[in-house]
């Protein structure tokens, strides 16, 4: 039975102290351009990995990015193994990657071809 509180979505799970969105917007800009729904949580924790865990159980599509306080970001699917993330990003470092990191969520939902 489908869980109704998921959202039909890819989660963004970001840690609460996150101050400056620039980068989080062009995760969200690169999750638009693809076409996908998305929504944004925030939670104390502040591992990368168990925010991806979070925006993964929070999600019915089973994808989701986690962001950590450092701008540390990774992107997360249910049937991966454990601990295996894919594209961490430090967000700081560039904002073309933090928007081709939203792309490649919505990819993965598509069964599309990861930009690089």
């Amino acid at each position: 039975m489908e869980d109704k509180n998921k959202k039909v979505c890819i989660v963004l799970c970001i840690n609460k102290n996150i101050k400056s969105f620039e980068a989080i917007e062009e995760i969200t800009y690169g999750i638009e351009e693809e076409g996908i729904p998305f929504t944004i949580i925030f939670k104390e924790k502040d591992d990368v990995k168990e925010l991806c865990e979070i925006a993964i159980k929070e999600s019915q599509l089973g994808v989701g990015i986690g962001v950590d306080s450092q701008y540390l970001a990774s992107l997360y699917q249910e049937k991966l193994p454990e601990n295996y993330l894919l594209f961490t990003r430090n967000l700081l470092d560039s904002l073309k990657a933090s928007r081709d990191l939203g792309v490649n969520a919505a990819r993965l939902v598509k069964g599309a071809p990861f930009r690089s």
